[in-house]
């Protein structure tokens, strides 16, 4: 500024530009004036939030890169300014399933290896992670048949020892199994015949004691079996030959003239029923008083003349 002093004349005086606020710089100019600058408050430092306060000047202050979630680490990088990092929550452990909770942090549930398979039991191994064994259905009974069913689990069924075979007796035994043995048909009576058939099982046919022969009487003892008495062909007549024919039986045959002849021309030979023969001697009486009547064996009766 100039200005005139009396006692020495011109008088010129530096323009003092300085203000209070330091957020400014000041200088001169001579064709101008009083100017002000903004200051550059910038420290190259991303990590500082750069401001300026006109009573101290710059401020740079250190960022506040902390973040509400605790699943990220929070940094600073002077380049770069703030930054985060995922947490790193693998336990390297496969039986884990490993997530991060931003309000917790990391979270570690065990691995859920349940296949819904009721044949398979499961185990989570460190290394290998879910493992699946299968089930032994084994009731070490022989006489059920063992399964599994992916639903229910072990499941028994009866085994069935039927061999369709009506001779057998079927049975199981739980250590051996199935035991087919022959039924004894055997019904201790010697007048049927003891058979077995598979498909209708015991059979007791009556025993035919026939043998053909008109000259038996057949029939069958419980013990004994057949049994075989002789046919007794009387007809109670003394005058008939009383025989038996294997192919027809009993015959009565009149015994003829001939069966009582007793070779005796001196007897009458007839046949009574109730007695058989009978030989009744000859009268040898011609009445007449000039014959002497006499019988011989040979001849019969003999009537020889005498005198009279």
């Amino acid at each position: 500024t100039a200005s005139c002093d009396p006692e020495s004349g011109c008088v010129y005086e530096d323009v003092d530009c300085e203000d209070d606020d330091k957020c400014y710089e000041y200088e001169c100019d001579d064709d101008i004036g009083c100017l002000s600058y903004l200051i550059d408050c910038d420290d190259g430092n991303e990590c500082t939030d750069d401001s300026c306060d006109p009573e101290v000047g710059c401020v740079n202050d250190e960022r506040d890169c902390t973040g509400s979630s605790k699943c990220f680490e929070y940094d600073c990088s002077p380049e770069h300014g703030c930054t985060k990092t995922d947490v790193h929550c693998d336990d390297y452990d496969v039986c884990t399933d490993d997530c991060c909770n931003h309000d917790t942090g990391c979270e570690y549930t065990d691995v859920d290896c349940d296949d819904y398979n009721e044949c398979t039991t499961e185990e989570c191994v460190s290394k290998a992670g879910c493992v699946y064994t299968q089930v032994i259905c084994n009731d070490n009974d022989a006489c059920t048949d063992d399964s599994c069913s992916p639903s229910e689990g072990c499941t028994t069924t009866p085994v069935d020892c039927d061999d369709d075979n009506k001779c057998t007796d079927d049975t199981c035994d739980s250590e051996y199994g199935c035991s087919n043995i022959f039924i004894d048909c055997n019904d201790y009576d010697y007048c049927t015949i003891d058979r077995c058939f598979p498909c209708s099982g015991c059979s007791n046919q009556p025993v035919d004691c026939d043998d053909y022969d008109e000259c038996t009487y057949d029939h069958c003892s419980r013990n004994e079996g057949c049994v075989y008495t002789n046919v007794v062909c009387d007809d109670y007549n003394m005058c008939t030959n009383d025989v038996c024919l294997s192919d027809s039986g009993c015959e009565y045959n009149d015994v003829g003239p001939c069966f009582c002849d007793d070779d005796n021309a001196c007897t009458e030979d007839t046949c009574d029923p109730t007695v058989g023969c009978v030989n009744i001697n000859k009268v040898c009486d011609d009445s007449d008083p000039c014959t002497e009547d006499y019988c011989d064996r040979r001849h019969g009766c003999i009537y020889e003349p005498t005198e009279c």
